[in-house]
């Protein structure tokens, strides 16, 4: 399965999801399993041979893994197993590209559920320039919520120290901390519990006149093919115009992705982009030889990434205009790019994550049982835009929108189609 999941790690210029399912704060955290060294040692051999053997990224060479790991001290003093996925997580972002990541033994059964084990909110990531990350979403239901956690906070220190990254905020179920946001310029604390929660968001139609707004949260586990059926019917028979909200929306199964592009785009005629892969460049050196530029090698690949097959007689004929920003990855880059380019739609927000490497997620397969998200694929766009570390800008800027504010990014959407 390809999965676009941008990190948690992942490490994208990044959108993370962390962690959440409802269990009341009542109930006693659970304790922490302590790590053994030989474990350690384990899970980082396994987690060098997958990479050595699976992952792809062209002119990396993962058989330097245990050189990256070899200068992280804390993947050394790593006691628990939340502990060594923080530290191997932090090493893993020196690749500076996303979709790799390591994963606690918890998040098979978590995956499979629909929940996570965390905080429960959604941020932007500034991958380690600046200190602190900006909340974009807080779960239901979750440890954030319950706290008081708002979306538009700024993240600046857990337990004391600063943040930087993703990895910084990752810890044990049951594990207590202490956050620290900014907030409107003031600086409060807030203590939170990791636990359970679910990550399901649904998908949801508004109306503004006859321009519909349809809220895409993600294209993975929680994405309702039946659901988006239902509600792009009731905006076809509708609606003159459509906004599609992607802001926050991490990426996820590009099944997914090429389900709602159905409706928008002719998948015979109008490709949206080539998946680049070893394959790929094996079959590009053959014929041309030395290969290194990526949008090069796609050019030369005749497979192509389209939307299910549909009629075009079926696709939505009206103004279009796409909603991102910074927590917008992955599979909705590559949703935006496409409507941007075939579709000539306006993107309005902030720049994206600059995440679309293509990737698998799959259990570690050691004894203590942690999971890895590695990519096997870059992605170049129809035409030729590579996205990964290439973020997509606005055409119109719109600032984040904060807890109780107006959404300024739907009012400037509404403006475009008026005008």
């Amino acid at each position: 399965m390809l999965n676009w999941k941008r990190f948690a790690t992942t490490a994208l210029a990044s959108t993370a999801l962390l962690m959440t399912a409802s269990v009341a704060f009542a109930q006693d955290p659970p304790k922490i399993k302590e790590l053994t060294e030989d474990a350690k040692k384990e899970a980082i051999e396994r987690l060098e041979l997958t990479l050595s053997e699976q992952a792809f990224v062209i002119g990396v060479d993962f058989k330097e893994f245990k050189k990256l790991i070899a200068n992280q001290p804390d993947v050394e003093k790593a006691k628990t197993p939340g502990e060594f996925t923080s530290a191997i997580n932090k090493a893993l972002e020196t690749y500076k590209f996303s979709h790799i990541a390591v994963f606690p033994p918890e998040y098979g059964q978590q995956r499979m559920t629909g929940t996570r084990a965390g905080i429960g909110i959604r941020i932007q990531d500034t991958n380690g320039e600046e200190i602190g990350l900006t909340v974009t979403h807080v779960f239901a239901d979750s440890p954030a919520s319950d706290a008081g956690i708002q979306a538009g906070d700024l993240v600046i220190a857990a337990d004391g120290k600063d943040v930087h990254s993703v990895a910084e905020l990752q810890g044990d179920k049951g594990q207590k901390s202490k956050i620290t946001v900014m907030r409107k310029g003031e600086k409060k604390e807030f203590e939170v519990v990791r636990r359970d929660y679910s990550t399901v968001i649904p998908e949801t139609l508004a109306w503004h006149g006859k321009t519909a707004v349809i809220t895409i949260p993600t294209f993975d586990q929680g994405y309702s093919t039946k659901n988006v059926d239902e509600l792009m019917a009731q905006a076809n028979e509708k609606a003159t115009s459509i906004i599609v909200d992607l802001r926050g929306n991490g990426g996820g199964r590009v099944l997914n992705l090429q389900h709602l592009a159905k409706f928008f785009i002719d998948s015979k005629n109008q490709p949206m982009g080539t998946f680049v892969g070893s394959s790929q460049v094996k079959a590009y050196e053959r014929e041309f030889g030395e290969a290194k530029d990526v949008v090069q090698i796609a050019n030369k690949t005749r497979f192509k990434v389209r939307a299910m097959p549909n009629e075009a007689t079926n696709v939505f004929k009206g103004d279009v205009v796409v909603l991102i920003d910074g927590g917008s990855g992955s599979a909705s880059e590559m949703m935006a790019a496409a409507m941007r380019e075939i579709r000539g739609a306006k993107l309005v927000g902030q720049p994206t994550a600059g995440a679309v490497l293509a990737s698998l997620i799959m259990p570690l397969r050691d004894s203590t049982g942690f999971w890895v998200q590695y990519p096997v694929m870059d992605y170049v766009t129809i035409n030729g835009y590579r996205i990964e570390a290439n973020p997509l800008k606005p055409d119109v800027e719109a600032p984040l929108t904060f807890f109780g504010q107006e959404d300024v990014g739907v009012k400037k959407a509404l403006d475009i189609i008026k005008s």
